[in-house]
């Protein structure tokens, strides 16, 4: 369970990109296309499709820094801990002495050398020795980190590297293309990584709600679709950052289907609606026909508006809003930064365990995203006294039963 008792969230809205044009950017001559799809889970699904490109998912990324083992694999257990196995005995710490830009202890290995206890509860073969993160994994964007591993019993050593960002490392950790019920086809990233012939190039959202391309050695991006680029928040006048060798696009406003407060929501909590036919009986008594059950979701929060640290008040009306009227997809993330899917503990048995790449049920339920119908269609933006730093927002939407 996540320890933060008041955690940041997220609301995402469901895409339909095919409205826009399929030539949406060029990088020298070649041209970043492809014909989107009109039913895209939100934005990450979009952009990355909830995992990494093939070689540079974190397992991938071991193994090739790796001079002792020949297998590898890190990942999240059913304890909600990073897990990390070998088929050679190691140990592992975090390398703080690291010159890399933004480096942090993201796996929750701590300074400290933690030894392998035992073979692995995760992956697939299960390798004979894993070690386990001691400390809570960091939610939210990933920027960079190092560990230092060793050979137990040998003179094997390496520093494990992750540069160039990722959307969290639960994304991290995936690989595109893996087929699962989270796995994207047909994303940004992926077009853009065709356009370059494969070199690394990434997309995601930033923890703050902004779009990020991160990419090595490829020519610059040039916009051919405008309002495709206005809707990702990009405006055309952006420059470049090197962080860590990568060239750093950050766009200068929010995206259109991403709301990111910066305070954590207000209230939360669930409702039922049992909807039934139901007819008495001639001899007493009734008899009913169940059409469903139904979860609904009340959500309050604090929307930043001029005032404040940031100013969300008119992309809430213009932007978000318009992309999630009643009935329309959205998902709430309980947890800035952790993009799996929630589940209720008494749905963990032995073949879904309680924590993975896809769930989780930290806090029964009030952890992980939670995928919905928007029910709410109107909303009263009104300044508490006035002052226009922050309005009370509250919305409604229907968790989906698939």
């Amino acid at each position: 369970m996540y320890s933060n008792p008041a955690p940041n969230f997220c609301l995402m809205t469901g895409l339909n990109m095919s409205n826009f044009g399929s030539h949406v950017a060029t990088r020298s001559a070649n041209k970043v296309q492809s014909v989107w799809y009109s039913n895209y889970e939100d934005m990450i699904s979009f952009l990355n499709g909830r995992g990494m490109k093939s070689g540079l998912d974190l397992s991938s990324q071991l193994l090739s820094s790796s001079t002792f083992g020949s297998a590898w694999h890190i990942g999240i257990n059913a304890n909600d801990q990073v897990e990390i196995s070998s088929d050679a005995p190691f140990r592992i710490r975090y390398y703080s002495t690291t010159p890399i830009v933004s480096s942090s202890d993201v796996l929750g290995f701590g300074n400290t050398f933690i030894h392998y206890s035992g073979g692995a509860t995760i992956g697939s073969p299960l390798l004979s020795y894993a070690a386990t993160a001691p400390n809570e994994w960091i939610r939210g964007e990933i920027i960079a980190f190092a560990y230092e591993i060793e050979q137990v019993g040998g003179s094997g050593s390496f520093l494990f590297n992750f540069i160039g960002g990722a959307q969290d490392l639960i994304i991290a950790c995936r690989v595109r293309g893996n087929g699962d019920i989270d796995d994207g086809s047909n994303t940004l990233e992926q077009a853009d990584i065709t356009a370059v012939s494969g070199s690394d190039t990434r997309w995601y959202i930033d923890n703050q709600g902004y779009v990020v391309n991160s990419s090595l050695s490829v020519s610059a991006l040039t916009w051919n679709d405008t309002s495709f680029r206005d809707f990702l928040g990009f405006t055309g006048n952006e420059t470049t950052t090197s962080i860590n060798g990568y060239t750093v696009l950050k766009a200068s406003n929010f995206c259109s289907s991403v709301l990111v407060p910066t305070r954590p929501y207000q209230a939360f909590h669930n409702g039922v609606e049992n909807v039934s036919e139901f007819r008495r009986k001639i001899s007493g008594g009734y008899t009913s026909n169940t059409i469903g059950n139904y979860t609904f979701n009340q959500l309050a929060f604090d929307l930043d508006a001029r005032l404040d640290s940031i100013d969300l008040y008119q992309h809430f009306i213009n932007k978000f809003i318009p992309l999630c009227a009643a009935g329309e997809r959205i998902n709430f993330y309980q947890v800035l930064g952790d993009s799996r899917r929630m589940l209720i503990e008494a749905d963990a048995n032995a073949e879904q365990p309680a924590h993975d790449l896809i769930y989780t049920s930290s806090r029964n339920g009030f952890e992980g995203r939670i995928r919905a119908s928007m029910i709410t269609s109107d909303y009263n933006l009104v300044f508490p006294r006035n002052m226009r730093r922050r309005v009370p927002i509250s919305m409604r939407f229907e968790s989906l039963n698939e």
